[in-house]
């Protein structure tokens, strides 16, 4: 992956909802990214309880009906929208991989893959 990924202004993304992205073109969404106002919430578009497994059953559909948590539509399990830990589901306790992101001033949303939060 690049070492940092610009996901393009914040104004762009929609509050409130989840988006899918392919930093390394590799034809499925890899990391995922969750707005809420001013603050951006980004992991690997991986479930820890079959590592690997994407999350979404269609684009860009990474969260519940209620926009609460993150949702694995393989196995039903929540997650925390600000930590990643799996509240509920097969996976309880497990993380989703963090991926590091930044603002810069002029509003553009960078992923940062150099350093890869693991939390497992």
């Amino acid at each position: 992956m690049p070492a940092a990924f610009d996901l393009g202004l914040l104004v762009d993304l929609p509050d409130g909802e989840s988006c899918g992205f392919d930093p390394q073109n590799t034809g499925r969404d890899t990391c995922i990214v969750v707005r809420q106002g001013g603050r951006v919430f980004s992991y690997l578009n991986a479930c820890p309880h079959v590592d690997g497994s994407p999350l979404a059953w269609r684009k860009n559909q990474y969260l519940n009906a209620e926009r609460s948590r993150i949702v694995c539509s393989g196995h039903g399990a929540l997650f925390d929208i600000h930590t990643g830990v799996c509240t509920l589901g097969p996976c309880a306790g497990e993380p989703l991989q963090r991926v590091e992101n930044s603002i810069d001033p002029q509003g553009h949303v960078f992923l940062h893959f150099n350093h890869l939060e693991t939390t497992r």
